[in-house]
């Protein structure tokens, strides 16, 4: 040990740090030029002793070398010390330093000519604290991630720092960036350090995020420390439905509709919503990074979907309210949808003829409806403000309607994405019952025999009640009550009726009611007695071949009993019958089998329960079957004449087809008008001729062979007019074969069968049928060229009687008169023609003519020369003159 006088100068502060290397400077440098340090020494004193103990020497007296020797104590330092005298100044470096390398140590320095010098150096040892320790606020060690925080929530780490010597300082870092926090002793453990983390409402930004806990008790070492990542759980960012939101759809039609969403983590789940309502027909798809999620919704929208709001909905179940939503209104194209509907104060069960109606066409459609068609029994209705029928867009108005008006109303509306038809709303309109046109108007009936008379009705309501009158007298007589059965659901009255004498034929009348009222004008049929039908007429040949042909005639009256038609065909040569054929539904037939190259007679017949008319003959012929043609064939060439010939040809044949097809045409309506009787040429009437016409008078009431009155037909074949019912109706007119002799002309109005006025006079002539008793002398009128028609005295008007031979009853005694002019005919009148009736001023019962005059008409006809004049029974519009 070596006791060494030490100066007063305070030590040089030297650190280091555990384990690391220790610089303790000693200055060599001689105070003094020329002169030079030949001899260092190291001493470390004690800490309980003032004895110095050398440990280290660096000596430059060596005479043989130009080496320095150095000298270390081997136990102390072995091989960690080392003196470096290149620096300025000169420093013992101590490797691995250790705890007990703390404290003061000597240097002392000799000089060749300098005094020593001995400078005290104080070597603190720094001891670094250990690693930091991070706990989350669950009290749980985090090495390197915390979490897994949700999005929003805070985040509390506590950082916790042992050993040191000094203290340390405990800091956190975020990245590089230094976050103010304050460290302070553990309350249980004071040799701890702690340094409490806190974060609020954590963000996207702060997903695995390196929050860094650093301690530090030198600047001479690096600080230790310790990281942690944040995990988090995201809400998704954000979420789309990629159509368009202005793109509309069409309504019943399949769609894929796209939604995505993205920012979520963990991948949020998509669903879709409607109203509120889930949707389920969708598939979903999560992209590789998880970071997008993706869904097909598979929609087939309905019209009622239009301005629903469709939600495409992302949510991440690990977060509370971790949902975001996408919507979409969807804008639905559909077809007009249509509601038909009567004005609201409208009862659809009181419209009467005359009242006003309403209709409102309720539509919803999207795009709007650019057209809307009203239309009536599937007719569409033009505005037409003259007839009241008033059509706006979306309203019909029908000012005064009448019955024709009434039936099935329905509206269309139609859009971009088609039509739309409304529901049926039925107008039912009230009114008077009307006679249907097509029923049987003329029943033929034998004596004894029960005919069932129908009366048929259009009315609405239906009818709640019928009358029946008979009529063969000036009076009507109603019908009990007994005698007719009424249906309701049918509208219709079926009469019971059994003539038993001659007086029984005549006219029965039927009116119905109901709540609107009584029909206005009669429902008119005829009993009469049951005869033989009438031949077939205007007969024509078609489709004849080598082995058929076709044949299709009018049908003649029916005699009042339903009729069927025979079809015989004859050979002409041989006059073997070829074919027979029935028909039960027209007078149509089609001839088969028949052999070719024949000439054919045919005879057609109508037959009823009374008998078969006469024969309506015809002619006719089955082609020819073309002959086999042998020989060479010379070949044919057009020459360009040919062409033109042929064609000139053509075209006359075209042009006579036509001629002839308009005459067919005018020929086939000429034969179809009940109204048009065939001709017949008048001459002076001799007085023999007058008895016979006589015989033809056209009483409705025929008698049997025994009487003196035979039905005879002064037009034979001839077919029936139509006649005009009461409702302007046109029926089959009684034949003239089966009038008998009319003891008075009956005219009145088939509109009011009580007052009985005069038809009115139109621009067609009006005609009656005109019996004439039988003349005791001839008259004739003064121009030779003026034939007048006369007969005896008229009575029992309207009578369905019969009368003696020779003259006329008038109250159960024979009236004898002269004969009076009814009708005169100017035979050199050429077209226009004027008809003329005239009338006498006296003795006649009619109100058809008054005060002996004729009456002329302007209807141009052709020129007649017939004077023929009709009962009312079978009165028509149109008569021949």
């Amino acid at each position: 040990m070596t006791t060494m006088k030490m100066t007063t100068r305070p030590p040089v502060q030297a650190k280091a740090v555990l384990g690391g290397t220790a610089k303790l400077p000693c200055d060599i440098n001689p105070p003094l030029l020329n002169d030079s340090a030949i001899l260092v020494v190291w001493y470390k004193a004690p800490e309980r002793s003032s004895d110095i103990i050398p440990i280290y020497s660096y000596d430059m007296r060596s005479k043989h070398s130009d080496k320095a020797t150095h000298w270390k104590d081997e136990e102390y330092f072995k091989e960690r010390a080392h003196f470096v005298t290149t620096i300025d100044p000169a420093t013992l470096n101590i490797k691995r330093i250790e705890q007990r390398d703390e404290g003061e140590y000597i240097c002392r320095v000799d000089f060749i000519g300098s005094p020593t010098r001995n400078s005290k150096i104080h070597l603190t040892i720094i001891i670094p604290p250990h690693k930091p320790n991070i706990v989350d606020e669950h009290g749980n060690t985090v090495t390197t991630v915390a979490g897994v925080y949700k999005e929003g929530s805070n985040m509390r780490l506590t950082c916790l720092v042992s050993g040191g010597r000094p203290a340390p300082t405990v800091r956190w870092w975020r990245g590089e960036m230094l976050i103010e926090s304050r460290d302070e002793p553990d309350t249980d453990f004071p040799a701890v350090m702690r340094n409490i983390l806190i974060v609020t409402e954590l963000t996207r930004s702060d997903l695995h995020a390196v929050f860094t806990c650093q301690a530090s008790n030198n600047n001479i070492s690096q600080p230790v420390s310790a990281s942690v990542a944040i995990e988090m759980h995201l809400r998704p960012l954000s979420v789309s439905i990629l159509s368009s939101e202005h793109a509309p759809l069409s309504a019943d039609r399949k769609y894929e509709i796209n939604c995505m969403t993205v920012g979520s983590r963990p991948p949020a789940n998509l669903s879709w919503y409607m109203e509120g309502k889930l949707l389920t027909n969708y598939t979903q798809k999560v992209s590789e990074d998880g970071n997008m999620t993706t869904s097909t919704l598979t929609f087939e929208p309905t019209r009622e979907d239009h301005d629903k709001i469709i939600t495409c909905r992302a949510e991440n179940p690990n977060i509370k309210d971790g949902v975001e939503e996408g919507t979409w209104k969807l804008n639905v194209f559909f077809v007009p949808k249509i509601r038909l509907e009567l004005g609201s104060k409208m009862n659809p069960d009181d419209i009467e003829e005359g009242d006003d109606v309403y209709f409102e066409c309720k539509v919803r459609a999207n795009p709007a409806a650019y057209k809307v068609i009203w239309q009536h029994n599937n007719v569409a209705i033009q505005n037409n403000a003259k007839k009241g029928i008033m059509v706006q867009q979306y309203d019909l108005a029908l000012r005064k309607v009448d019955r024709s008006q009434a039936g099935n109303y329905t509206c269309v509306a139609s859009n971009v994405e088609g039509d739309g038809y409304s529901n049926t709303v039925e107008l039912k309109i009230m009114y008077k019952p009307i006679c249907i046109s097509e029923q049987k108007r003329i029943y033929g009936v034998a004596r004894h025999e029960e005919a069932r008379v129908v009366c048929q009705v259009e009315a609405y309501p239906p009818p709640n009640n019928f009358r029946w009158a008979f009529n063969n007298t000036e009076e009507m007589v109603d019908v009990s009550q007994d005698h007719y059965k009424n249906s309701t659901r049918h509208t219709q009255s079926v009469l019971t009726y059994k003539p038993v004498t001659e007086m029984d034929y005549g006219t029965v009348l039927c009116w119905a009611s109901n709540t609107a009222g009584q029909q206005m004008s009669a429902c008119i049929f005829h009993i009469i007695p049951a005869g033989k039908p009438e031949a077939p007429y205007n007969c024509t040949l078609m489709n004849q071949t080598t082995e058929s042909l076709s044949v299709e005639c009018t049908a003649g009256f029916d005699g009042g009993q339903p009729q069927n038609f025979l079809l015989e065909v004859y050979d002409q040569h041989s006059g073997v019958l070829q074919a027979n054929v029935t028909s039960r539904e027209s007078a149509a037939f089609t001839v088969q089998d028949l052999e070719p190259g024949r000439v054919l007679t045919m005879k057609l017949y109508a037959f009823n329960s009374k008998g078969r008319s006469e024969a309506t003959k015809l002619e006719g012929f089955t082609l020819k079957v073309a002959e086999k043609q042998t020989g060479t064939q010379v070949p044919f060439e057009i020459t360009p004449l040919l062409g033109v010939l042929i064609g000139v040809v053509a075209v006359l044949l075209l042009i006579t087809i036509v001629i002839l097809g308009a005459l067919k045409v005018r020929s086939d309506r000429r034969a179809h008008r009940p109204g048009d009787l065939p001709l017949k040429k008048a001459t002076a009437p001799s007085s023999e001729d007058l008895y016979d016409a006589d015989d033809r008078n056209p009483d409705v009431v025929p008698t049997n062979k025994d009487s003196d009155y035979q039905l005879t037909g002064s037009t034979a074949g001839t077919p029936l007019a139509a006649q005009a019912t009461p409702d302007e109706v046109s029926t089959t007119s009684l034949p003239a074969q089966q009038t008998n002799h009319l003891q008075g002309l009956t005219t009145y109005s088939h509109n009011d069968y009580t007052n009985y006025p005069t038809l009115p006079l139109t621009g067609e002539v009006t005609y009656a049928e005109l019996c004439l008793a039988r003349p005791t002398t001839l008259s004739t009128a003064t121009d030779p060229k003026l034939s007048c028609l006369s007969g005896g005295g008229l009575n029992n008007i309207g009578g369905f009687g019969s009368g003696g031979g020779g003259g006329v009853l008038v109250g159960g005694k024979p009236y004898v008169k002269e004969a009076t002019v009814y009708a005169c005919i100017d035979h050199n009148a050429r077209p226009p023609k004027i008809d003329q009736i005239c009338q006498p001023t006296k003795g006649s019962t009619t109100g058809l003519l008054q005060d002996n005059n004729c009456i002329t008409t302007n209807k141009q006809h052709h020129p007649r020369e017939v004077v023929t004049v009709r009962t009312p029974l079978i009165s028509t519009q149109e008569s021949c003159v």
